[in-house]
């Protein structure tokens, strides 16, 4: 009788609804094929650019990035007034498909291409070739996270978004270990063919995501895809047309920046993104120096970074079925919000006890695992009880930009490093980077309470700054 009693509990930490499990079903399916072409692309970009241009120079085209960004981030606020929630990430999915396959035919000349061996900060296509995959690594999350965000209420996402990301994991899974294998077995020479290769296949994956929103939207009644109550119930309100003046339509793609200034709520997801993007850079080049060394090819150091990613959705996978769901199910938002940046102080400490270069790699897959399998959908439901503006807009600019500037500022401390001895580098980074957990857990119990305080009173956060901003 116990043990049946413990076998359902055990089943009813992953049950899904009867009428929620289509909907459950094409969001994991959809960031599955989405994580599948991500895996495929950021160790070749990695890759790419350090033969191509130099892994010296990451650090600079980080900070080169954020000149592109900044448009970027323009254009897509204005798609959020005009276009509908799936059909952003129609664009998104589409628009990067056909970039890969513009790029698989560059990368695949003999001239231009990985074919040429030369390493240097003149070769144009490797910069472009690294600032695209930058531009999709930038609204990779934000695209499907914003549209997750905005059909799920705050039950579904306590419930599901384990789901979600354990459809990532797996598409990540397979991804990495079917590269690292062919990467490993394949003679020398088919590399050059097999590499640019895998930018046709993602963007496959990325036109089957396309497909699969489709299908989310024609398949899945309407009553299933209202998000947060309060929230749709204040959009159904202001559907009468409204025509923008002037100041509203320059201001219109800095909403989000806005927004983020104004409102403390917004700004503390901001400074989350931060937190962690900073961490995670200062490990992040220590690993990209180690892999460059190690590896003298562009095979060879995307076969790395294949077998690094494979780990990473490995353990990911592992902590979204296992922990992900039943945590946030058991523990609710505001204590499940505390538990990364005290996981990211463990593994940061752990690397000065353990101050070698091993540790470092083990560490920064750790960093990324939690911070995908967990502290991604925890941080996402924070958006749930929010206008629209502050989901689309002001989380571009959150997840976009701020990602960027916190890289930048960690590439900043990794250029101001160069030359330090390495147990001086190395107690730096920890130094920093336990400061700025310390700042994450003040920032997430602020938070946590205005986000209890939003659910109890039913209440749609953002909501009186944007009545303010229209009178």
């Amino acid at each position: 009788m116990h043990e049946n009693s413990f076998i359902g509990t055990l089943r009813g930490l992953w049950s899904i609804k009867e009428e929620l499990k289509l909907k459950v079903f094409y969001l994991s399916l959809t960031f599955l094929l989405m994580m599948g072409c991500m895996v495929l692309w950021r160790p070749l970009k990695m890759a790419v650019f350090s033969k191509m241009v130099g892994a010296q120079f990451i650090p600079e085209a980080k900070l080169y990035f954020i000149l592109i960004l900044i448009p970027l981030i323009l254009l897509y606020s204005k798609m959020v007034d005009v276009l509908r929630r799936h059909q952003l990430l129609y664009c998104f999915t589409l628009f990067h498909a056909i970039g890969g396959l513009i790029f698989y035919f560059f990368l695949s000349h003999p001239a231009y291409g990985i074919a040429n061996t030369e390493t240097s900060s003149s070769r144009i296509l490797g910069w472009l070739f690294y600032f695209f995959m930058e531009s999709f690594d930038a609204f990779f999350s934000t695209t499907f996270w914003s549209f997750a965000d905005s059909v799920n209420n705050l039950k579904d996402a306590k419930n599901y978004y384990g789901f979600f990301v354990s459809g990532s994991k797996i598409g990540g899974i397979i991804s990495a270990g079917i590269l690292y294998l062919v990467l490993t077995y394949a003679p020398v020479n088919n590399q050059l063919f097999l590499l640019p290769g895998t930018l046709l296949v993602g963007s496959l994956f990325l036109m089957g995501a396309a497909f699969t929103i489709h299908k989310l939207i024609t398949k899945v009644p309407d009553d299933y895809m209202h998000g947060y109550k309060a929230t749709y119930k204040l959009e159904t309100a202001q559907k009468e047309p409204h025509v923008q003046t002037w100041k509203e339509w320059l201001c219109s793609p800095i909403d989000g920046l806005i927004i983020i200034a104004k409102n403390p709520y917004v700004l503390g997801i901001f400074s989350l993104i931060v937190f962690y993007e900073v961490v995670n850079v200062i490990f992040d080049y220590h690993v990209a120096l180690e892999a460059d060394a190690l590896n003298k090819t562009v095979g060879g150091m995307t076969a790395y970074y294949a077998f690094y990613y494979f780990l990473i959705n490995i353990v990911g996978l592992v902590i979204s079925m296992l922990g992900t769901t039943p945590i946030l199910r058991n523990l609710g938002f505001r204590l499940s919000l505390f538990i990364f940046p005290l996981l990211c102080m463990f593994l940061v400490t752990i690397s000065i006890i353990f101050p070698v270069a091993g540790m470092v790699f083990f560490v920064s897959i750790g960093l990324r695992s939690f911070n995908y399998a967990f502290n991604h959908p925890t941080r996402e439901i924070l958006y749930i009880p929010t206008t629209k503006d502050i989901k689309f807009k002001a989380k571009a600019w959150s997840d976009a930009f701020g990602a960027r500037m916190a890289k930048s500022f960690g590439s900043l401390f990794n250029v101001a490093m160069k030359g330090a001895a390495p147990s001086f580098v190395l107690l730096s980074s920890v130094g920093l980077s336990l400061g700025l957990t310390s700042l994450w857990l003040i920032v997430v119990y602020f938070l946590g309470r205005t986000l209890q305080n939003a659910i109890d009173n039913k209440q749609v956060i953002g909501q009186a700054s944007q009545k303010a901003d229209q009178n």
